[in-house]
C-alpha cells in the first residue's frame, strides 16, 4: 500500500502530465473513465489511483506507467530507454492481431523476437508497415 508522501509525489507527476498535455481536471477525468472527483483526489494525493488509471494514462497518452506510479524526474516521460512506446504498442497489437486472424501461435521467445524486429523496421520507417509485418510473421510462424 502506499504512503501518504507516495500519493501525493504521485499526484504531483499527474498533476505535471495533465500540464504538459495541456487538459483540465475534468478532461482527465472523463479520458481515464472516472468521477472528476476521484482524479482531483489522485491529484491531491488523497486516495491511491487505481491500476487501471495508470494504464488507460499509457494506452491514452503514452504516459510511462513506472514512471507515473515512481517516477524521480518531475518531467513526464513518454518513452523507456529510448523506446517509442507507442510504436511499441501498435507492433504488438498489429502482431497479435494478425496471429489470431491466422490461428498461428508462437512461442513466447519468438513472439518476442518478432515483436522486437517489427518495431525496428518500424521505428526505421516512421511508422506502420502492413507489407513487412506478413512477410515477418510469414518466416516467424
Amino acid at each position: 500500500m502506499a504512503t501518504r508522501l507516495d500519493n501525493r509525489r504521485l499526484g504531483q507527476r499527474l498533476a505535471s502530465l495533465r500540464t504538459r498535455l495541456g487538459k483540465t481536471q475534468i478532461e482527465m477525468a472523463q479520458a481515464l473513465n472516472v468521477a472528476p472527483r476521484t482524479y482531483q483526489n489522485y491529484e491531491r494525493g488523497e486516495r491511491e489511483i487505481a491500476a487501471s488509471s495508470v494504464r488507460d494514462l499509457h494506452r491514452l497518452f503514452d504516459a510511462d506507467p513506472v514512471w507515473v506510479l515512481d517516477g524521480q524526474e518531475e518531467a513526464p516521460e513518454f518513452r523507456r530507454n529510448g523506446l517509442d512506446l507507442a510504436l511499441m504498442r501498435i507492433a504488438i497489437e498489429e502482431v497479435e492481431a494478425k496471429l489470431a486472424k491466422s490461428r498461428k501461435t508462437l512461442t513466447p521467445t519468438k513472439k518476442a523476437d518478432l515483436i522486437l524486429l517489427i518495431y525496428r523496421h518500424f521505428a526505421a520507417q516512421g511508422g506502420s508497415d502492413d507489407e513487412f509485418v506478413n512477410q515477418a510473421l510469414g518466416l516467424a510462424a
